[in-house]
């Protein structure tokens, strides 16, 4: 993996919950593959508390070879949610905001040929078992071969790269301690939140 390539705003209900403008296109920002984290079911995951609020954002992940999809997983893009404001506020790149360890959050991925009717399937979070978010990527307003055509106007597509294709509502905040199960199809995964020093 090169890359992780995250879309902002492709779900109408999340951009109606952050109370912001619907872009023409979804936004476009990357993650280093150094943040990326594949969690295994029953592990944990250290976090940055210390840098302020944190927020889930569950999106459906794609991985690409020769620009097209051969895996699925479910991914969370992790938010440092009130820096990113403040940023915003004062017109700043809020990169930031989303780029700090472990903030890019995968499953295991899934062959797609394995997965049937995956853009109808639901993906869900539960934080305590609460569910926080339910959708499914037909909800999303760029399909799939849609999003892979945008990205690559933009970016190189490399082999291994990743797509988080974008959050529907329901994004909140985390602590330590905090339960995490995820649910997509064939994908399940429960995992624990901790802090850094344990």
């Amino acid at each position: 993996m090169d890359k992780i390539i995250c879309l902002g705003k492709n779900y109408s209900d999340h951009i109606a919950e952050m109370k912001e403008a619907a872009p023409e296109m979804p936004v476009l920002f990357l993650k280093p593959a150094s943040v990326f984290k594949e969690i295994k079911n029953q592990g944990t995951i250290s976090l940055p508390w210390e840098r302020g609020l944190i927020h889930h954002e569950c999106e459906v992940v794609f991985k690409l070879y020769k620009k097209n999809i051969i895996g699925l997983g479910l991914g969370l893009d992790l938010t440092l949610r009130d820096l990113q404001k403040e940023l915003k506020t004062k017109g700043h790149p809020w990169e930031i905001s989303k780029v700090f360890k472990n903030s890019a959050i995968c499953t295991p991925i899934q062959g797609v040929r394995d997965f049937l009717n995956w853009q109808e399937t639901p993906f869900i979070l539960k934080v305590n078992g609460e569910i926080r978010q339910e959708s499914k990527l037909s909800n999303a307003l760029l399909k799939p071969n849609d999003i892979i055509h945008y990205v690559d106007k933009f970016f190189p597509i490399c082999d291994g790269d990743l797509i988080f294709t974008g959050t529907p509502a329901g994004v909140g905040p985390l602590k330590p301690n905090d339960v995490i199960e995820m649910k997509f199809g064939p994908i399940e995964t429960t995992f624990q939140l901790v802090s850094e020093n344990g």
